[in-house]
This record gives structure tokens, C-alpha cells and sequence, in this order.
């Protein structure tokens, strides 16, 4: 097994994150201590969050790996609200 720095372990992991089209790697934080790495954050659908965790099982290197990633409407991709129109 390839031994990576904790460096070069959070730039393998941005890079797989910035490959997935659905997902905005803005609002994935990747920490990672001693080869373990974390994943906190949202994404918008639970196929998304299963998409970022079997790519992100693919980066050697890592002792283990936790996910804390929630599916719901990410933050930079909700619609703005349109304003409400009231009728006297």
C-alpha cells in the first residue's frame, strides 16, 4: 500500500469530489488526520452522498474513512425564491 500525506490524501479526495458533476465540492469539507479521513457536508439526493462515498473509497492511501455527508437541497443549488404576489 502507497503511503500518502495527509496533503496529498485531502488533494486526491478534492480532485475525485471535483469530478463528480452533482456534487458542488465547495460544500464537502475534507479533513484528514494520520490517513483518516472525514467527509462532512450535503449533497442534494442519497444517490449523490453513495456516489462520493464509493469514489472516495477508491483513493489509496487512507487508514479509514468517516462520512458525514447529509442528502437534502444543497445550499448553492436552491432556487432563489420568487416573491410572493398578494391580492388586496
Amino acid at each position: 500500500m502507497v503511503k500518502k500525506t495527509d496533503s496529498e490524501l485531502r488533494a486526491d479526495l478534492m480532485e475525485v469530489l471535483d469530478a463528480i458533476p452533482a456534487v458542488n465540492a465547495a460544500e464537502i469539507e475534507v479533513l484528514v488526520d494520520g490517513g483518516m479521513v472525514t467527509l462532512n457536508g450535503k449533497v442534494d439526493t442519497h444517490q449523490t452522498r453513495f456516489h462520493v462515498e464509493r469514489m472516495a473509497r477508491r483513493v489509496s492511501g487512507m487508514r479509514g474513512l468517516q462520512i458525514n455527508i447529509r442528502p437534502g437541497v444543497s445550499a448553492l443549488k436552491r432556487h432563489p425564491q420568487q416573491p410572493r404576489k398578494f391580492s388586496a
